[in-house]
């Protein structure tokens, strides 16, 4: 069973309940965080200018998440100028010139033209760092101020730090993308909390995604109870909206809508540079093919998916020991719940979780 975080509250007493919930964590946290800020090291450039730049556009744009992070710094007795370097340490690697982050994911959204039952389905493979599979937990988030949320996290880390869902049935998914036009704006899991927080529908999502600055490094996927979903592709000085007109999306970690696709760069080694575009196109042709049987348990094969070092969906240390699936979620807007693996959904049990329970 995967660790389920009950917060409530201000944003800093969400921040201060987290952490008291996982403080028998503390010294895996502590790892995890050393481990990002060595890597950070090795570049050898001066981040603190890149740290410093934040704060400010924080305070104006984002100042909830900080003060959910100054909640669990100050919970878990973590250093605050170490502690938020780690969160926004994905950022600060894209800005390392020719610097790899360890990130991947599949994501993918379905809409009633494709399912089974009608039923709109969002999923997620969680590609990332592999000490942070045993701090894979979810929290239930009721804030003092807007929609109750159930959302995959990692324990230590604010906002929704993967994946979430709200009582409305607004989903929401990220990936990481390495961009060459990055620069101060809010985090994709500050977003994606605001999104849940503020919102019932993906035509609100689309509309509020131009009202701020943002980091440029990645893309949100979202998809609603009405079944409509879009694709954010957010560069730092452009963010681009793909719709779908077939009934579902899908998003890994490239740019490829016209106005953001020259931002992208391939920073992965050699023997796994277009990986990206095989798994994103091995989805979107498995859900093209389908039939419109497209449900839980095809969604949970799919997503357990191995194939050649290229296109494999589920990824473990063989193919890439820096980045493997360390989780995986399918998100049921009309049911506000979801189903989640603890680990790589080739093994690992999937279990549903409601926002209510």
């Amino acid at each position: 069973m995967i660790r389920v975080l009950d917060l409530s509250g201000e944003a800093r007493e969400i921040g201060q309940k987290h952490g008291e919930q996982v403080s028998d964590l503390r010294s895996q946290i502590l790892s995890s965080i050393q481990i990002r800020l060595e890597a950070l090291k090795k570049g050898k450039p001066d981040l603190s200018r890149y740290v410093e730049e934040i704060i400010p556009v924080w305070e104006q744009h984002a100042p909830e998440t900080l003060e959910m992070l100054r909640g669990i710094a100050e919970a878990l007795e973590l250093d605050w100028e170490e502690y938020f370097t780690y969160t926004i340490a994905s950022y600060l690697t894209g800005r390392i010139e020719n610097s790899r982050a360890s990130e991947g994911c599949s994501t993918w959204a379905a809409n009633g033209k494709i399912t089974r039952d009608g039923t709109p389905i969002l999923a997620k493979n969680r590609d990332y760092h592999p000490d942070h599979r045993s701090l894979q937990c979810l929290a239930r988030i009721k804030p003092a101020n807007g929609n109750p949320f159930l959302c995959l996290t990692s324990a230590g880390s604010p906002g929704v730090f993967s994946s979430g869902i709200n009582s409305a049935g607004l989903a929401v998914v990220d990936t990481f993308i390495s961009s060459t036009d990055t620069g101060p704006g809010i985090a994709r899991y500050s977003l994606m909390m605001d999104l849940l927080k503020k919102f019932s529908t993906v035509k609100e999502a689309i509309e509020y995604l131009p009202t701020h600055p943002h980091f440029g490094d990645g893309s949100v996927t979202v998809l609603d109870a009405q079944g409509e979903m879009a694709v954010f592709e957010i560069a730092h000085s452009v963010q681009a909206v793909r719709q779908s007109i077939e009934g579902f999306i899908a998003s890994t970690n490239h740019f490829s809508a016209p106005g953001t696709r020259s931002f992208w760069v391939d920073r992965e080694p050699p023997n796994l540079q277009g990986n990206s575009e095989s798994r994103r196109m091995l989805i979107e042709n498995a859900l093209r093919s389908s039939g419109g049987l497209v449900d839980i348990i095809w969604s949970q094969a799919l997503m357990g998916y191995h194939g050649d070092h290229l296109s494999s969906l589920c990824r473990h240390g063989e193919i890439d020991p820096l980045s493997v699936t360390v989780s995986c979620v399918i998100l049921l807007p009309q049911r506000a719940g979801m189903y989640v693996a603890n680990g790589q959904p080739c093994q690992s049990p999937f279990e549903f979780v409601r926002l209510s329970d």
